[in-house]
């Protein structure tokens, strides 16, 4: 029964961690997975191999013990490296290339457990014909997820249920599952094939996010599951032995896994990390030794042995994570760098805009023709949709969730603005996003002015309201009619916007405390008017119109076209079309609509 509760944690472990990768991203790194996978599990087992035939122990137990030992754990590592912010780093894609080498090399050796303890293999004849029809329903599966996936998650995010969403991805694994198993697979694999496929579409974040928070129950109950295994009387009776072959395990693995790092061109520090990071024992070996067990390949002396060395490796791998960092960057500093691939360096300084409405899209424009590196958070799927074909760094979530923010980089971001609509979730967005990132810059859209105190108080640093930015510039165009001069308006809505809104805010503000347009250039009108063609102003200069003699009226600018010309001079000829900007009093202007027309002629 503890067994049962082991393989199910290994196999919600799995579906997670296929989440944290795609088919891209395996493709993109498909030589250091085969090539670095392929070198460490080979060199591993065979090491191990060749010292358990010089010990005496019979071919199939140190076949198992090889591929047991070979292996790493997966959960182990990942979250060593995401803790850090490493999986991007060079030890970080070769140990995940490792990694998921091994996790797929658990398959063929599953079907070739049975093979070791001594039953019949299958007729020559049949073998080609098992592949074959193995292979096709392998191809028909990835052909329908591939395709079927992203529409059943992309209709689940159009109904905007968090839960109906989480469902769909659970739902999703389950059938996997299922359908790995009764093809004679390992249901640890259908779950990590499952998180795989949803890693490859747009909704692999908001994906991941809602799965996170089970994933440390996961871990938890796999690792209490190996705990009960455990037999404390087998590990008090035999110190020395459990001892040395725990040591041994760490000898054995180290080396190969460096090989296979330098192999790959790595440096000093990278090819150190991923030695000793690779030093313990995995979670799959843990489902070989219970099967080895089960078929009597092992027997229960060997299958505690081996238990309590892979656990008290498990334990000490933290510890040799840390120490790898430490000797990898001393041996990189005393050690000349002969090639080797820089890090690259992670997005950060960039801004985040959540929400890809018209604000949203606006900003992202600007940004762009700036050179501001930026990230889109949005939670409309067929928007995600869309813009990810065309290529715009966008991703589908809600960014509520610190998941989706941490996958947008907001840990690192120096701007974050939100243009969404719904005011509740504006300011879980703010609260989530200042629990991420203390130092992040916030600033927040809203609509209405009851909201600003509010979303001030989450933490946001910048609240916009549109209900006082239209007010704002109504003000400006008012006090424009009544010729206020144009710097006394500037300061007057720089107060305005410097306190917060607060002179808007006060019913009852006193007198004197805004801009005083009483007795300002009453006398005084500014008028724009088009010259018509039938005007008898056309082709005429400004000298000859007698708009000053006649009406009292001072040209300002003409326009024409996209040109403008201020303060024109008297040789100045007006054309039809031409747009006139003049200056007087209303009486005397009264009449000078007449002469642009050219009513007045007839």
């Amino acid at each position: 029964m503890i067994g049962r509760y082991a393989e199910l944690g290994v196999i919600l472990l799995l579906f997670t961690i296929g989440l944290e990768i795609s088919f891209r991203e395996l493709l993109t790194a498909r030589r250091m997975l085969v090539l670095g996978g392929a070198l460490q599990l080979l060199l591993t087992a065979g090491a191990v191999v060749a010292v358990a035939l010089l010990l005496g122990l019979p071919f199939s137990v140190a076949a198992v013990f090889g591929v047991m030992i070979a292996l790493s754990s997966t959960t182990i590592v990942m979250s060593a490296l995401g803790e850090r912010g490493e999986t991007g780093s060079p030890h970080g894609r070769f140990l995940l290339s490792v990694l998921i080498f091994q996790d797929l090399a658990v398959v063929p050796v599953m079907l070739l457990l049975p093979l070791l303890a001594g039953e019949a293999p299958p007729a020559l004849g049949e073998i080609p014909l098992r592949l074959i029809e193995g292979g096709v329903v392998l191809v028909a599966i990835l052909v329908s997820l591939r395709w079927g996936v992203p529409a059943l998650l992309y209709h689940a995010a159009r109904v905007k249920s968090s839960e109906v969403f989480l469902f769909s991805v659970v739902g999703i694994c389950v059938l996997t599952v299922y359908i790995s198993g009764a093809l004679g697979l390992s249901f640890a694999f259908g779950a990590f094939l499952a998180g795989l496929l949803i890693a490859d579409s747009e909704f692999r974040h908001e994906a991941l996010t809602l799965v996170l928070p089970f994933r440390d129950i996961f871990a938890g109950l796999f690792f209490v599951s190996i705990g009960m295994l455990l037999q404390t009387e087998y590990l008090l009776a035999q110190p020395l032995l459990v001892g040395g072959l725990t040591l041994g395990i760490v000898v054995v693995k180290t080396l190969p896994g460096m090989l296979s790092a330098r192999a790959l061109g790595l440096s000093v520090r990278p090819v150190v990390i991923g030695g000793l990071s690779l030093a313990h024992v995995g979670e799959f070996s843990f489902v070989i030794a219970t099967t080895a067990l089960t078929l009597g390949v092992l027997s229960a002396g060997a299958y505690q042995l081996f238990l309590n060395a892979a656990v008290l490796s498990m334990a000490a791998a933290p510890f040799l994570i840390q120490l790898s960092r430490v000797l990898g960057n001393r041996l990189a500093a005393a050690v000349p760098q002969r090639g080797g691939e820089p890090e690259p360096p992670p997005l950060a300084d960039h801004l985040v805009i959540v929400g890809y409405g018209l604000s949203g899209r606006k900003l992202a424009r600007i940004a762009r023709e700036s050179g501001i590196a930026y990230t889109v958070i949005e939670a409309n799927p067929e928007t995600v949709r869309h813009e990810l074909a065309a290529g715009e760094p966008i991703l589908f979530g809600d960014a509520a969730h610190a998941g989706v923010l941490r996958s947008a980089g907001v840990d690192r971001a120096r701007l974050l603005v939100c243009v969404i609509s719904d005011p509740g979730a504006v300011e879980r967005v703010v609260r989530a996003a200042r629990a991420v990132n203390p130092d992040l810059f916030i600033a927040v859209r809203v609509r209405y002015a009851g909201e600003v105190e509010k979303l001030l108080g989450s933490g946001a640093d910048e609240v916009i309201a549109e209900e006082f930015e239209a007010l704002i510039e109504l003000v400006v165009r008012v006090l424009s009619v009544y010729v206020v001069p144009f710097n006394e308006i500037e300061g007057y809505v720089d107060r305005v916007r410097a306190g917060g809104y607060a002179m808007f805010r006060s019913l009852r503000a006193p007198a004197g405390a805004g801009v005083d347009a009483k007795g300002r250039l009453y006398d005084l009108d500014i008028r724009t008017y088009r010259v018509a063609p039938a005007s008898p102003l056309a082709g005429l200069r400004l000298e000859e119109s007698g708009l000053r003699d006649r009406f009292g009226a001072t040209v300002l600018a003409v326009r024409r076209g996209d040109a403008t010309v201020t303060n024109p001079p008297g040789d100045q000829v007006l054309l039809p079309g031409d747009v006139v900007v003049l200056i007087g009093s209303p009486s005397e202007l009264s009449g000078v609509g007449a002469r642009f027309s050219g009513a007045d002629e007839k």
